[in-house]
């Protein structure tokens, strides 16, 4: 739209219902395609309308002419706001029409898994129920506005209290559950398909729309030209955890790790790399625990409606818009190199999995904190350019490969904004490892300071085996903790540490010692002195938390 042009309308557009159709995920790459879905859907809306020279968007950034995304994150945000030229009646025209043809292109690329895939719609089931089901269901939410109705300087926020009101006030039609799926339990289920069961085995059962193509999207050509690639398999969290584990040696050596449908536990990999490794190397590398654990990652911007309402013109609204857009193209680069898997990245809202920890070439060793420390970084170098103040929080979910994962999800959730967000000045890390028994270890970090610093570095050190502790740490220091509250000053920390460790055994610990005892000086004088015995209680149980990473029971 030319810069000179009158604008006459503006427009907000809200998609969902995302977590409903996320939670009834069963294994990661359904959870991946509910995602994708989503994405896509917005994608193509936005792409339809993008043809038009009278509408301009303004969240989120939009490359004209249109550029598509050809990744396996899905990069497009459940919301966009735009502003046209045309009135308000002919704006309302276009978004419906736009986001009725991507619906019939679901509906038409589902139709197609049927006939591709060996199922078959149910007796009196047809592809009108797909669409019927589809249209009920998934909510496409808009608001459309002349530009009398609301301060022109403040457009993002003001369009943005519709949304919200309009997602919190949805209504969902499940339709007549006179077969229910088989999966989500919610829908009707109008296709009956193979569906890969615990048992190991393929049963026909009945699915929704939405169920059936989740489970069948890496099967389609349409989705392998979507994404660019045409053998692309989302991983199980087993693969993800145990990614150090799997080199090509060990996948060769055993055709279930490329079998896509059936399921295998840690055991299988164990023989396969007993089978293909020396027994030293093997007996070495399964101490750790965490090639048992992996991490889901949820990340959120930080006082976004603020830093919005402070920009006044539509540029510096589009300056921002880029600025995200760029944010998203990194992260993703972020999450990979630490041999994560996004699930979305839409600009500041990020969802991904990814390995606890892998050790590097170098013999060096990667955690899930350093990827949240990048990302944070990363984020407040392309967002504040202009000193908006805005700040990235992370909420990080540790689970056993078996956990359920709707429950990890919901974990991860509650990290980022049951904790970390409401950290007094958010930018904060929250993260919680949940063990196989059940215990739970959690604390938070605020990304800058001087704590995750040190604790990411002596994380690093301690499982790349260059730094080492007595098993009886943790222990010692527990039954120590108000004594370690109450040291009033370096000097007597550090004789503290001498009277406590001066064994003939704790000689060859010295450098881990010292590394704990440097670790408390950092992070525990700082605090004040009411706060020391809080304090020293959180320093424990992320020593308990290194403890555990690294084998000990």
């Amino acid at each position: 739209m030319e810069n000179n042009t009158e604008i006459n309308s503006y427009a907000g557009f809200t998609i969902g219902p995302i977590y409903e159709v996320l939670s009834s995920a069963r294994k990661t790459r359904e959870l991946w395609f509910a995602s994708y879905f989503f994405s896509w859907f917005m994608e193509k809306t936005i792409e339809a309308l993008s043809t038009n020279g009278d509408i301009d968007f303004l969240l989120p950034y939009v490359e004209i002419p249109f550029n598509p995304n050809h990744s396996i994150t899905g990069k497009y945000h459940d919301r966009f706001i735009l502003q046209s030229s045309l009135n308000k009646e002919e704006l309302f025209n276009e978004i419906q029409k736009a986001s009725d043809d991507t619906l019939n292109f679901f509906v038409d690329l589902i139709n197609e898994f049927v006939s591709k895939t060996g199922a078959n719609y149910l007796k009196d089931a047809d592809k009108d129920s797909v669409k019927n089901i589809l249209n009920s269901y998934i909510q496409r939410n808009f608001i459309v506005f002349n530009t009398e109705s609301f301060e022109q300087s403040n457009i993002i926020n003001s369009i943005n209290i519709y949304l919200d009101s309009m997602e919190e006030n949805r209504y969902f039609n499940t339709g007549i559950l006179d077969k229910s799926c088989f999966i989500c339990r919610a829908l009707p289920a109008v296709i009956e398909a193979n569906v890969w069961v615990k048992s190991n085995n393929y049963e026909r059962k009945e699915l929704c729309p939405l169920c059936f193509v989740k489970h069948y999207a890496h099967k389609s050509d349409k989705v392998a030209e979507k994404i660019g690639m045409s053998d692309f398999r989302y991983p199980t969290v087993l693969d993800i955890a145990a990614v150090e584990l799997l080199t090509e040696e060990v996948k060769n050596s055993n055709p279930i790790f490329k079998d896509y449908e059936k399921d295998y536990d840690l055991d299988v990999i164990k023989q396969a790399l007993y089978e293909t490794c020396e027994e030293e190397t093997v007996d070495s590398l399964l101490k750790k625990a965490y090639f048992k654990y992996f991490a889901i990652i949820q990340a959120d911007g930080d006082n976004l409606g603020k830093v919005l309402g402070k920009i006044k013109k539509p540029e510096g609204i589009a300056n921002f818009s880029k600025s995200l857009f760029d944010f998203a193209n990194e992260a993703e680069k972020i999450i990979t190199f630490y041999k994560g898997y996004p699930i979305y990245i839409g600009g500041d809202d990020i969802l991904a999995f990814a390995p606890v920890a892998f050790k590097e070439s170098d013999g060096g060793t990667k955690t899930v904190i350093d990827l949240a420390i990048e990302l944070s970084e990363k984020y407040k170098d392309l967002m504040n350019k202009d000193m908006l103040g805005t700040s990235l929080s992370i909420g990080i979910n540790i689970a056993y490969y078996k956990f359920p994962l709707s429950l990890a999800l919901k974990n991860a959730q509650m990290q980022l904004f049951g904790v970390a967000k409401k950290v007094d000045g958010k930018n904060a890390l929250a993260l919680l490892l949940t063990k196989h028994s059940g215990h739970q270890i959690g604390f938070n970090f605020q990304f800058g300071s001087s704590d995750i610093k040190n604790f990411s570095e002596l994380l690093r050190k301690t499982l790349a085996e260059k730094i080492d502790f007595p098993h009886s740490l943790h222990h010692n220091l527990s039954r120590f903790k108000t004594v370690i509250a109450n040291i009033p000053d370096e000097g007597r920390l550090k004789a503290f540490f001498e009277n406590n460790f001066n064994e003939p055994e704790h000689s060859k610990y010295t450098s881990g010692i010292d590394s704990v005892m440097n670790y408390f000086k950092e992070v525990m004088f700082p605090v004040s002195t009411g706060q020391r015995f809080n304090c020293v209680k959180e320093i424990l149980s992320k020593f308990a938390f290194i403890k555990f990473l690294r084998g000990e029971k």
